[in-house]
């Protein structure tokens, strides 16, 4: 993937097949506990976009329940995929987190993700996007927790950076993970109020290495909300409203 100073390139995707990525149970899983985070935390109005939308596997959580739908995605090969599920029913855009074409106070929600975690800069992507919501709308959006049970115990071992410390940590090339608190204290600090947490990013886990266990960990709003409050899963979504 192609790298600038704030993180991902904003058009690192560009020419990757990442529909092949959600092959397999466990990404099958992990997909489902997702697109029902969403689409519990979405419940429809006027107007949505979603940012980082990709060949728009998230787009049935949303379409259909607001009344214009937008999807902004750098790259080409996936915002042809996404127009030829959802056809005219959505307003595609080439367009960065940074700076997008739209003037303030123009949705009821935003949705973005799987983004988070490649954003150098994840202060100014969220204030552009405070400028875009209405008053009380809201964004649900996820990021990667660094403070994660696994990387506890992997640094317990000394093989692993300390989660507990406030600043990012680049796991790999524009892969970034955050401590929730950090998360938290940004949110508050641009101005959005957090109603809901949901963690992720266990159970398909699990799944990927005993496949038979598929029906037993179906995907819970329940579990993951649990999982939320512990704030030691791999990823963590966040529902949060404008103030």
């Amino acid at each position: 993937m192609n790298r600038d100073p704030d993180g991902l390139s904003w058009k690192g995707y560009e020419g990757q097949d990442y529909e092949n990525f959600w092959a397999g149970h466990g990404k099958r899983n992990l997909d489902q506990l997702e697109r029902c985070i969403a689409s519990h935390a979405l419940p429809g109005g006027e107007s949505v976009v979603e940012i980082g939308a990709g060949f728009g596997r998230m787009g049935s959580c949303y379409v259909g329940k607001y009344k214009t739908v937008h999807m902004v995605e750098p790259a080409g090969n996936l915002r042809e995929i996404a127009a030829r599920a959802y056809g005219h029913a959505v307003c595609y855009h080439e367009a960065s987190v940074y700076d997008l074409p739209f003037p303030a106070a123009s949705f009821d929600a935003v949705l973005m993700v799987r983004v988070f975690h490649h954003l150098g800069r994840p202060d100014l992507a969220l204030r552009e996007i405070h400028r875009i919501l209405r008053p009380a709308a809201r964004l649900v959006f996820n990021f990667s927790n660094k403070r994660n049970l696994k990387r506890i115990v992997q640094y317990a071992l000394g093989r692993a950076k300390n989660p507990f410390t406030r600043d990012m940590d680049e796991y790999a090339a524009a892969l970034i993970g955050h401590h929730p608190r950090s998360v938290e204290h940004l949110l508050s600090e641009v101005g959005f109020k957090i109603v809901e947490q949901f963690g992720v990013g266990v159970m398909d886990k699990i799944v990927d290495v005993f496949p038979a266990m598929t029906k037993v960990l179906s995907p819970s709003l329940s579990t993951s909300r649990f999982l939320g409050r512990l704030k030691l899963a791999p990823a963590q979504f966040v529902v949060a409203i404008k103030r």
